[in-house]
Formats: C-alpha cells, structure tokens, sequence
C-alpha cells in the first residue's frame, strides 16, 4: 500500500530490475544518494514518506557505516520466494494475458522523485512523471542517432543521478538499447575491463571521473567506443583533446538540468545524410538543443526573452520540465516562467542554436558593486595550473566567495598542494577586469576539493571550507607565496 519506494542499490541489474518492477507496478522509484550522509538520507526519506527502501546486503556491506531508515528489504531475501513455477507462470502471462489486465500507471503519475544534488544547499524532491521521462528518452534516443542493434551504452553513473537514472537505465529499457553498468563510477579498472567485454560504443559520465580513467583505463579497452558524453559539469577542452588522443574518441558535452529530466542539449558527432553534412558540435558550446525542446536567454532584472546570441538567465521550454518539486509550490512557481523552466545558469543561444553557458547566476561574487563570475575565473586558473604543474598533474583548484567588509565580497583561491608562485599563476587572468584578481593572501591549501557523489563540486561544502579563518585573520593552512 506505499505509494513511494526507497532504492538503494547501484546501477546494473538488481537497480535495473527493481526500478524496471516499481515503474509497472505504478509505484514512484526514490533512489536514494548514500554520499549525502545518514542524515540527508534519513530526510529525503521523511520528504518524500519512504517507508521502505529495497536494498542489497552485499551493497550495503561495501557503504560501510550507511544507515537504512525505515522497514528494509534486501533483494537476497526475495529471490529464493521465486520458484522456477513462479517464473514459468510470471512468463506466461506476461505473454498471454490481455494488456487491460495490467495494472498500468497513467502517463501524469509521478515515476520518479530525484532528490536534487544540493550543491548549493539544502537538496529538493524533484516529481518526474512517466510522460516527462518517456519524452526525454525518445529525444535523447533520436539525438544520439543510436541503434539497438550496433550500439552498447556503457554507464557508471549512479541511480540517484538523473543522468544515471534516466540515460543510463531508462533510454535503454524504453528503447530497446543494450546497456553495461558499472556499480563504482570511480573503478577506471572495472569499466574498462566491461566495456572492453561489452564492446561499449557509447560511455555516459562526468568530467571528473574521465580524468580518473585516463590513468586507469588502457586504450585498447576502449577500442570499441564511437563517442563519450559527460553531463553535470563543465568540460575543459584540455580535457577532451587527452581523451581524444588516449582513446582515439571524442568526448561531447551535453547540458541539463534535474527539472528537465534531465537533458537539454548535447555536442554530438558531424553525420552525412543524403549528400548533406551536419556539423552537431561547437566548441566552447554544450551543443544544440535536443528535439522537441527550446533554449532562450532572458534579462536577470525584468524576465522578458532576449533575441538570439544576447547573454542572459537561460531558460528552457521541453517536454521533459518537472511535475514540480516536491510539497514546495512556492518553489515551483518562481522556477517555472515564460512556460518554460528557470535554469539559473547564465548562457547564450547563437543564430545557429548551440548554447553556451558563461556562469551560474548563483556563481557569482559582488566586489565592489561589480559581478565576478567564478566560474570563468576558477577556468582560467584550473587550465594555468594545469599547464604549470604538468598535463598529468592531479592538483585542483576552486574559487570561492567569502564577505568582505571593504568590497562586499572578495575571492578565495582553495587547492590541493601547488608549491608553485601563485602571484605568477594569476597573470593568467591579465586582460579581464582587476576584480578577477584574487590576493595571494587568499590561497589557501586543502585536502580534498569537495565533491557530491555524482563527481560534481559541492558548493556548499567549497562555500564552508572557504569561510574558515577568514574572520579578520588568515586560515592556518594559508599558502605562502613562492
């Protein structure tokens, strides 16, 4: 009689099988993110009233100190209550009976609630519908130009991911479409001993984990792969050129967003068709919309549509926009306008319809009554530190924003362990405005950059760890200058 499920299981059979049992069974899937904490999970939870959460005990011994709240049940448990009659009669009448006599979920009911990765604060329920799901498979499905015949996708991405939840899961159950599913998105070794046994053609994932397995996965293995696609964050181009001359395949950039369950636009390979050449990516751009959706830009201030190639707030009209977030309607009011949804990221659509997106509306620092946006700035730094400290360097770095009370606010420089001259490294931001500058006062080294589960930054945590020791002092673990 619970209308709402828990799920905690990774992605690959069981996950498949227990979402793929949810869904006809017209029950709503909530895949719940281990990384988040016990606490956050035990929220979710309450937001969402799961009393149950279907799991895995070999899952469960591998997320040492992870707590199950509510009544659990493991999938080890229920496997031997399934005869080999059971089957049989399972098999027969799912071949035999009558359609009507399925109990079916109407396209309007919830599938789906995807708990918002909280980088800024405090995760959302997001409702995704049987309808909105259904309709961004078909567009991603026609976008890819695959074939269930010649292609497999490979996918490590996470269940509680949209992007692992609907590409990685539902694009090949509703398409027909053969998937290979890694449980560990950070097991380089694993995914590219599967997709070599799989003879991947397609890899969904993000930047962050592609770094990872440029060391750990050897180039044969992946001698199969048409075309990589990562979502969540930027991708450097620095990056897409490594991928391209380890594993002689490119490496696309794709947008989207929760709320739109979730893809908006990828970069896709050129395709000839009857004489006629279509260039599908641009770089610099995180590709054209998918179809069946549009993208315009908007002004901040007042809200009205700008015309093409004009910089503003994005907003994207898809088939695939949310139900709404979950028992929140006054956020579902401001985030839903112009019939389309507010994605908070600032971007542009050129005359051609490749998006370009230059910052987060949130990733914004207000010096002296002037915007700064971090993003460009922590770009530009991460590429100069990259070239500085070598191509097969591991160190990061995150810019931050922490009050000031001469300016309003003021650049912190976090990173993992570079001894080299900062002063010298921020010469790299010469030619765009002083206020881009960070003081070398503000570099401050750390253990980790850190990150949510799907491999994105976690904003919040960057936000705390940037805040310590900046109360009239320097933090202890300030970096001196070379």
């Amino acid at each position: 009689d619970e209308q709402r499920v828990g799920v905690l299981l990774p992605p690959g059979r069981g996950g498949a099988i227990v979402n793929l049992a949810l869904a006809l069974l017209g029950r709503t899937a909530v895949n719940l993110n281990h990384t988040a904490g016990n606490a956050q999970v035990a929220r979710m939870c309450e937001l969402a009233q799961v009393r149950t959460v279907i799991s895995s005990a070999l899952y469960l011994r591998r997320l040492v100190g992870t707590e199950v709240p509510g009544r659990r049940v493991l999938v080890e448990d229920l496997l031997p209550g399934i005869g080999k009659i059971g089957l049989i009669a399972a098999g027969l009448g799912a071949l035999l009976l009558p359609h009507r006599l399925v109990a079916r979920a109407r396209a309007g009911d919830v599938a789906a609630i995807v708990f918002s990765s909280g980088s800024t604060g405090d995760p959302k329920g997001i409702e995704l519908t049987h309808r909105q799901l259904i309709a961004n498979c078909e567009a991603v499905f026609t976008a890819l130009d695959v074939d269930g015949a010649r292609d497999v996708l490979l996918s490590p991405l996470p269940l509680f991911h949209s992007f692992g939840l609907v590409h990685g899961l539902w694009v090949g159950l509703c398409q027909g479409l053969p998937l290979a599913n890694q449980p560990d998105p950070t097991d380089g070794k694993a995914l590219g001993e599967l997709a070599q046994k799989s003879r991947a053609t397609i890899m969904l994932s993000t930047p962050t984990f592609v770094r990872g397995y440029l060391r750990r996965i050897e180039p044969e293995q992946l001698r199969t792969l048409r075309f990589a696609v990562v979502g969540a964050e930027r991708c450097p181009a620095e990056l897409r050129a490594q991928f391209h001359e380890r594993f002689k395949a490119e490496l696309f950039e794709g947008y989207g967003c929760t709320e739109l369950a979730p893809a908006v636009a990828f970069n896709l390979p050129t395709v000839k068709r009857d004489g006629v050449t279509e260039v599908r990516s641009r770089d610099g751009s995180v590709g054209r919309a998918l179809p069946g959706v549009q993208a315009f830009a908007t002004d901040p201030g007042d809200g009205h549509a700008l015309p093409p190639g004009s910089e503003g707030l994005l907003v994207v009209r898809s088939p695939g926009r949310m139900r709404g977030y979950l028992d929140r309607p006054d956020l579902t009011e401001k985030a839903f306008v112009l019939g389309g949804y507010n994605t908070g990221d600032i971007g542009r659509v050129d005359a051609e319809g490749f998006i370009f997106i230059t910052g987060r509306l949130a990733r914004f620092a207000k010096i002296g009554g002037e915007m700064v946006p971090l993003d460009n700035v922590e770009r530009i730094l991460q590429e100069a530190l990259g070239a500085a400290a070598g191509a097969e360097s591991a160190l990061e770095l995150a810019v931050a924003a922490v009050p000031d009370e001469g300016r309003g606010e003021r650049l912190v420089v976090l990173h993992t362990g570079y001894s080299g001259d900062w002063d010298a490294l921020f010469k790299a931001l010469d030619g765009n405005p002083a206020l881009w500058r960070p003081k070398s006062r503000d570099v401050r080294q750390v253990a980790t950059i850190p990150k949510l589960g799907t491999g994105k930054r976690d904003l919040a945590a960057l936000k705390k760890l940037a805040l310590e020791g900046t109360a009239g002092k320097p933090a202890e673990q300030a970096a001196t200058p070379a």
